[in-house]
């Protein structure tokens, strides 16, 4: 069944569907497809009515890192299906044909949210990450002293807001290369305005920043600090926005944001005492394996080579044997067996390129076996400890 991009007549039925998956109203909806190329939404047409969408899902291009290096990746966004239509597969149709065109695009990865496991999982994602939501009592935060250096931000400053989440974003498996749709939602989202603030170092230059807004979830009532990000390069550069934000104190309760378990500003917390109200786990998918493998950085002393025996169900002509030579941080891909082998399906794959799971622990859940040396080689090549990104999407 062919995918249609829609035409602006049919934005009004498209938000329809959004309303009536995700909440809120058709206004609400409209709102969120504005941000939306119409060149990167996707609809199915109802059989009978060639003009009247009954599933959709929005294309997301950006990038995601992993060894240190950004891979490009299109993300996927809003799927859904009209309630009068679901039970026909059409998400998975849906789905099923974005990777497919991802693929024959060449683009190397996507990644996605997932209501549902089980949906995603027909299409070849797996789970890869986990994204979560902190809250920390602001009293937490006493003691760390007076930030001196911190600076209000405009739009002026993006160039190097941006070179300053690159440089903190590079380190971490997982988190994402930002194009446009996600940078909007920095500075604002779902009608709500972040408010930048920036900490220099002894050079002026933007050594880490945040984004926050101030909010009363009731009223009368404290106000809660809601940070929609939070970057930095430095510990000096940590430890400034903490106390920054130990200011709010007086009038604050608690500091939320979006993390994983690895997000500096947690080990930079005077005790390690913050609540996870909230954890996601997104999914990844390599939709052109060998650019996959390709794209992403390995560790630099590493000089291996392996081969992954990939079976991917979806798109049979990338299965097959390709061998990875990793040599200075890179790998060069052919598509020929040499060395001992990894055998995995698509989802299997995913865990393992993005570190959730080493290879010998995607082993003992059946996701991949193989010789005892390429479980090794594979293990030091992926390695990654726990991906995580700070953006929902």
């Amino acid at each position: 069944m062919p995918l249609a991009t829609p035409a602006p007549h049919h934005l009004p039925a498209l938000a329809r569907l959004i309303a009536l998956a995700f909440g809120g109203t058709a206004d609400d909806g409209l709102a969120w497809l504005k941000n939306i190329p119409p060149s990167d939404l996707r609809f199915i047409a109802d059989a009978d009515a060639p003009q009247a969408p009954v599933a959709t899902l929005a294309l997301v291009p950006m990038g995601q890192y992993f060894g240190g290096r950004p891979v490009p990746m299109t993300g996927i966004a809003g799927v859904a299906v009209a309630p009068e239509a679901r039970g026909r597969g059409l998400a998975r149709t849906l789905m099923n044909q974005c990777v497919r065109d991802l693929h024959d695009q060449g683009v190397p990865l996507s990644s996605l949210f997932p209501s549902t496991q089980a949906l995603y999982r027909q299409s070849g994602y797996e789970q890869a990450g986990t994204t979560w939501h902190v809250r920390v009592p602001l009293a937490r935060l006493a003691g760390l002293g007076k930030s001196r250096r911190v600076v209000a931000l405009t739009e002026a400053d993006q160039d190097r807001i941006a070179a300053t989440y690159r440089a903190f974003a590079a380190p971490h498996a997982g988190m994402l290369d930002r194009g446009p749709y996600i940078w909007r939602r920095v500075r604002e989202l779902r009608g709500s305005a972040y408010e930048g603030f920036g900490v220099l170092d002894d050079s002026d230059a933007l050594a880490g920043y945040l984004f926050l807004r101030m909010h009363r979830p009731q009223n009368p009532g404290p106000s809660e600090i809601a940070l929609q990000d939070f970057a930095f390069t430095s510990p000096a550069a940590g430890r400034a926005l903490l106390a920054f934000l130990a200011d709010f104190e007086t009038t604050g309760s608690d500091l939320t944001f979006y993390a994983g378990p690895h997000h500096p500003a947690l080990a930079l917390l005077p005790q390690q005492r913050y609540t996870v109200t909230s954890k996601d786990t997104w999914m990844l998918r390599l939709t052109h394996a060998a650019a996959a493998l390709e794209a992403r950085g390995y560790p630099a002393p590493l000089s291996t080579r392996f081969t992954i025996d990939l079976a991917d169900s979806l798109i049979p002509e990338q299965s097959g044997p390709l061998a990875l030579e990793i040599e200075a941080g890179r790998a060069r891909v052919q598509r020929r067996a040499a060395g001992p082998v990894l055998r995995c399906g698509e989802r299997g794959l995913a865990a393992i390129y993005s570190g959730l799971y080493t290879p010998r622990q995607a082993a003992q859940i059946g996701w991949c076996d193989g010789d005892p040396e390429a479980l090794d080689a594979a293990q030091l090549a992926f390695t990654a400890g726990s991906p995580w990104m700070a953006d929902l999407f």
